[in-house]
C-alpha cells in the first residue's frame, strides 16, 4: 500500500510535465511555422523588388545621373531698343512724314507748291560697317502750278470760218485769212492769253534710302535715296478773254448774237481742255473734271538731313530731283519735311 502511495505521488508531476512539455511544443511549432510564413513573405518580396529593378536597369542605363546633367542658368536678355537718330532714343526704325515743299516744275511751267508724304521701313542696319541703315521708302506727292501764256486754238479757226462763211459768203480767201489769224471780221480770238493750271502727281513705291549714323551725336542723320516712279500730269487752260473779240469788224447785232450764245461758256467760255475747247455743258454740269493728262515713267534722286525733335518726332530738310520721260526739264521739290518715328 506504502509502495502504490508512493509511485501515485512520483506519477502525478511526471504527468503534469509531460503534459506542460506537450503545451509547449505545440506553441514552438506554431512560431516557427509564423517564422516560415514570415521568411516567405520577405522571399517573395525581395524576388519583386529584384526582378523590378532588372526590368528598370535598360532605363536608368540610358538615363544620366543628376550629376552628369548639365544646369543651365535662364539668364534674361536684356531688349534693346534699335537706336534711331541718337542711341537709345529711336523704336523700330520706322518712319511716316509729311513734306511742305516748293517746286520747280518740268514743261517751262513757273515755279508752284508741293505736297507730299512717305512712309520710311528699314531694312537692315550694319552700324559697324555700313555706319548707317538702308531702308525701303514709299512716297506719293502733288505738285501745283500756275502758268500764264498765249496759245492758239485751233478749233476757233474752224468756229470763226464757219460763222464768216454763213455772214459773208462771198468773202472768198479774205473768210480764209480772217478765220485763221482771228482778226477783221473773225468773231473768236485764235490766239489768247490763258492760264494754264497744272496738276502733277507723283507715286513713286519703289525707292532706296541709306541713312547715316556718324551725326548720331548732334542727333542729325543726312541721308539720301534713289527711286522709280509713276508720274500723272492733269493740266488745263483758262482764257482771260470767254467772249467774242473785242475789236471784231462785225455789226453790233451779230457780236450781241455771238456773245449770247457762246459768251462764258463752251466752246471757248471756260477752261480748254490742251487749250483747244471747252468740256460740253452737260459734262460741266455733272461736275466731271476737265483737262488733258498723261501718264509716264521716271525716276528720281534725292537727298536730306533729319533732326530728332524728341523721341517720336524729327524736323528736317529734303530735296528731290525727278526726272519724268519724255518731258522737258525735271520735278525739283525742296522743303521742310516733318516725321513721326515708331
Amino acid at each position: 500500500m506504502r509502495k502504490l502511495f508512493v509511485l501515485t505521488i512520483l506519477f502525478v508531476p511526471f504527468a503534469a510535465a509531460q503534459e506542460l512539455s506537450r503545451q509547449e511544443r505545440d506553441e514552438y511549432k506554431q512560431e516557427i511555422q509564423q517564422l516560415k510564413e514570415r521568411l516567405q513573405l520577405v522571399e517573395d518580396t525581395l524576388q519583386t523588388l529584384m526582378r523590378d529593378r532588372a526590368a528598370a536597369a535598360p532605363v536608368a542605363a540610358l538615363t544620366p545621373s543628376p550629376a552628369s546633367v548639365p544646369t543651365y542658368v535662364n539668364v534674361a536678355k536684356r531688349e534693346v531698343t534699335p537706336p534711331e537718330l541718337v542711341p537709345e532714343i529711336g523704336k523700330i526704325g520706322a518712319e511716316v512724314g509729311i513734306q511742305l515743299n516748293g517746286s520747280s516744275n518740268p514743261y517751262h511751267l513757273n515755279a508752284g507748291t508741293d505736297v507730299a508724304g512717305f512712309i520710311d521701313l528699314p531694312l537692315f542696319d550694319k552700324p559697324d560697317w555700313l555706319h548707317g541703315k538702308i531702308s525701303y521708302e514709299i512716297s506719293i506727292g502733288l505738285s501745283q502750278s500756275k502758268t500764264s501764256f498765249t496759245t492758239t486754238s485751233n478749233v476757233a479757226q474752224v468756229a470763226n470760218l464757219a460763222v464768216l462763211n454763213a455772214l459773208y459768203p462771198n468773202g472768198g480767201t479774205q473768210n480764209i485769212v480772217d478765220a485763221v489769224t482771228g482778226t477783221g471780221t473773225a468773231p473768236f480770238p485764235v490766239t489768247s492769253l490763258t492760264q494754264t493750271n497744272m496738276k502733277l502727281l507723283q507715286v513713286v513705291p519703289f525707292s532706296f534710302k541709306y541713312t547715316t549714323t556718324a551725326l548720331d551725336r548732334f542727333r542729325l542723320r543726312p541721308y539720301a535715296l534713289l527711286g522709280f516712279g509713276t508720274y500723272v500730269t492733269i493740266h488745263s487752260q483758262t482764257p482771260f478773254n470767254t467772249g467774242v473779240r473785242l475789236d471784231a469788224n462785225l455789226p453790233p447785232a451779230v457780236v450781241a448774237l455771238v456773245n449770247q450764245i457762246y459768251g462764258g461758256q463752251a466752246p471757248f467760255g471756260g477752261p480748254l481742255v490742251a487749250g483747244q475747247i471747252s468740256e460740253s455743258p452737260e459734262l460741266e454740269a455733272r461736275g466731271l473734271p476737265g483737262g488733258h493728262g498723261n501718264i509716264d515713267l521716271g525716276w528720281l534722286a534725292g537727298g536730306g538731313v533729319e533732326w530728332r525733335l524728341n523721341r517720336s518726332f524729327s524736323l528736317g530738310f529734303d530735296g528731290r530731283w525727278n526726272r519724268i520721260a519724255g518731258a522737258p526739264g525735271a520735278l525739283t521739290t525742296y522743303g521742310t519735311r516733318l516725321g513721326f518715328h515708331f
